[in-house]
């Protein structure tokens, strides 16, 4: 496979990324914590993903880094069922994927931030990833 369509990817640097990642789940804890559902769910998937994108750049093969596809929810997917990845970080790629819209019930008090740990799971695991490879 050619690395043609890989620019997407390669338009910010992995620490570019993993800043990128950290703002957004800033704003998914803080939607989520205010009971916006859509956009927290929304804000911690993206998190997640950008996140993943930081590890992608370190990956040479072409044709393992395509199998993770382009969006974020395509990272998530195949993190959820990665054999070789921590039990934690498919946990936490699961629940992403099959994190709701829309809120089924009215909750009492701040907004159930779960969403938020989960991407916070992926974001640390992708900066492992990008510090071990920094020093290898």
């Amino acid at each position: 496979m050619s690395d043609e369509g890989q620019g997407w990817l390669e338009r910010l640097s992995a620490e570019e990324w993993l800043a990128a990642a950290t703002g957004e789940l800033e704003r998914a804890a803080v939607a989520l914590s205010g009971k916006q559902q859509r956009a927290g769910v929304t804000q911690a998937r993206r998190a997640a993903g950008m996140a993943w994108n930081a590890v992608l750049l370190g990956i040479v093969d072409l044709d393992e880094r395509a199998r993770y596809g382009r969006s974020y929810m395509d990272h998530l997917r195949v993190l959820r069922d990665e054999p070789t990845a921590s039990p934690t970080l498919r946990d936490a790629a699961t629940a992403l994927v099959g994190a709701a819209l829309d809120q089924q019930l009215v909750q009492l008090g701040a907004g159930d931030t779960r969403l938020a740990s989960a991407a916070t799971t992926v974001l640390e695991e992708a900066r492992r990833r990008v510090d071990d490879s920094a020093r290898s």
